[in-house]
This record gives C-alpha cells, structure tokens and sequence, in this order.
C-alpha cells in the first residue's frame, strides 16, 4: 500500500480493484490463493506490484483473508447488487475505509478540489513534506474525484434537474459530480444534446435519467414544432 505521512491509502484506483475482485468472484467462485491471483494477473507471486493490488483490495474491504483471498460481502454487493442504491451505499462504505480520503471527502464536503487546495489539505492533514506531496498528488486526487463520484448524493441532484428541464428542456443542464472525468477516461456516460448536458458513472441508474431528458427534449421540440406551425 501507498503511504503518505502516517495515513495509507490504495496504490490502484477503486475501479480497478473492483475489476479485480470480479474476476476472483467470477473465474474462482470468490476466493483465490495468492499464487493463483497472480497467475490471473499475469505477475510474479512475490512481485511487490502483486501485493500493492492486494493491499488495496484490502483497504477498500473488497477482499478478506491472507493465504487464501477471499471476495468480501461488501465486494459482492457492489459486483451483485440487488438495487443501484445499494451499489452506490457498497461503493460509498469501501471509500470511508479509507481514512486519507476519508479526511479529504470531509475537509471539502464532497467537493472537488482545485489543485492547490487540494496540496494544501494534504499539507494539513498528513503533515508530509511538499515534495512527497506532490510526488503521490496525481493518484490522490484521482482516488478523491473517485470517492466524490460515489459519496456526493449525485442521483438526487440529477434526477430534480432532469424533473426541472422537462419545463425547459433546451436549457437544461445537468452534472453529476465527477462525471466529466469519467466520460473523459471511457468509464462514465457523456450526454450533450443542444445546450442540455449529462455527465455521470456509466450506470443503469444514469442511463435511465439520460432516456428521461431526451423524452423530455422531445417533448419540448415537439411543442415548438407545433407552435411554430400554429404562428
């Protein structure tokens, strides 16, 4: 694991230790010895890159045991869950293990931090040197904009904008917390329709409130068309 001061933190982004976790659910049945996840992975068994993945998957909970890693309910309710919100409440629970991002979520209120604030908390809250700071920034603010994405009550925002544009659906504009960044790097869902714009995870939550504004700028088209007609 990563450390920066005394707080530790996961050397891989959340997605891909959830992917991780997947396979070990999917190709092993949920539980996999370390010879054998390195095998999937394609690394050497005592390879210290093997044991970053691993003690990531263990500082978001995804994985139990030591010999034998074994999937964690929490894994397993984001992998399988039986309803959007409980993925997004697994996802939230596996950033609050993380007392870096944690702190971090909290020093912002789940905002996203320009690049000098956020040096700034980290200077704060670790206590670490700049230069160390600024040598681990690039990962944490990625694991920030992550742990936002999750944490910020996006779906509530989104679906009383998407509500919102339907009497105006030409205007609308609707952003989901993070999400430009996850349309950027091919994880999230990016929607630009006139001046309406949807940026969020890539989930059937999001996709469903993507359908929703374009019915509701077909509706809206389709009252101009006639009233134009009309005149």
């Amino acid at each position: 694991m990563a450390k920066l001061g005394t707080y530790s933190y996961p050397d891989i982004r959340f997605g891909d230790a959830v992917e991780i976790a997947a396979r070990i659910l999917g190709k092993f049945s949920g539980a996999v010895t370390v010879k054998g996840l390195a095998w999937e992975l394609g690394m050497a068994e005592n390879s210290g890159t093997l044991f970053a993945k691993i003690a990531a998957l263990r500082d978001f909970g995804l994985v139990e045991g030591r010999g034998e890693l074994r999937v964690s309910d929490l894994a397993r309710r984001i992998l399988n869950p039986a309803t959007p919100e409980e993925r997004r409440e697994a996802s939230i629970q596996a950033f609050q293990r993380v007392e870096l991002l944690r702190a971090l979520y909290e020093r912002f209120e789940g905002e996203a931090a320009d690049d000098t604030g956020l040096l700034e908390g980290l200077e704060e809250i670790t206590k670490a040197p700049r230069e160390e700071i600024v040598r681990r920034f690039t990962l944490i603010q990625k694991h920030l904009a992550d742990a936002a994405r999750a944490m910020k009550r996006a779906a509530t925002q989104v679906e009383a904008r998407v509500s919102a544009s339907r009497s105006q659906p030409v205007a609308a504009a609707v952003v989901a917390s993070g999400g430009v960044e996850a349309a950027a790097d091919g994880t999230g869902l990016c929607l630009i329709a006139g001046e309406a714009r949807l940026t969020a995870p890539l989930t059937l939550e999001y996709i469903d409130m993507a359908i929703n504004l374009l019915r509701a700028m077909r509706v809206g088209l389709e009252s101009g068309s006639k009233d134009g007609a009309v005149s």
